[in-house]
């Protein structure tokens, strides 16, 4: 499924891309941030380089990727295989992100009674 982005993050990211591309034109790795050490290979990055990325954000990479996956939940009505396909999750931990969507969604409607 396709996802617009907004257009912050989409400069973000062309930027992002085509300073890679100057700084390891021959890289081949698939994945979006890339070191010097993983430019030629097919592994990701480190959390030790995550942690490092991130830390003058309040939150860490943990608390980021939990909320990027409540928010994919909101965005696709809660479905926990989308979920556990997306991001490698197991049933458990995607069904916990549903429920919690859910039970979200239902404290946000209004009362008709």
């Amino acid at each position: 499924m396709n996802r617009p982005l907004d257009d912050y993050t989409a400069a973000a990211i062309s930027w992002y891309l085509a300073y890679r591309q100057r700084r390891w034109p021959n890289g081949t790795n698939p994945h979006l941030l890339i070191t010097r050490n993983t430019a030629t290979t097919t592994t990701s990055v480190g959390t030790f380089w995550m942690d490092r990325l991130v830390k003058e954000l309040p939150v860490g990479v943990d608390r980021l990727r939990q909320d990027r996956i409540l928010e994919e939940a909101l965005a696709n009505g809660a479905d926990p295989l989308h979920l556990a396909h997306v991001f490698s999750l197991g049933a458990k931990a995607s069904l916990r992100y549903t429920s919690a969507v859910t039970e979200s969604e239902a404290e946000q409607a209004p009362n008709t009674r």
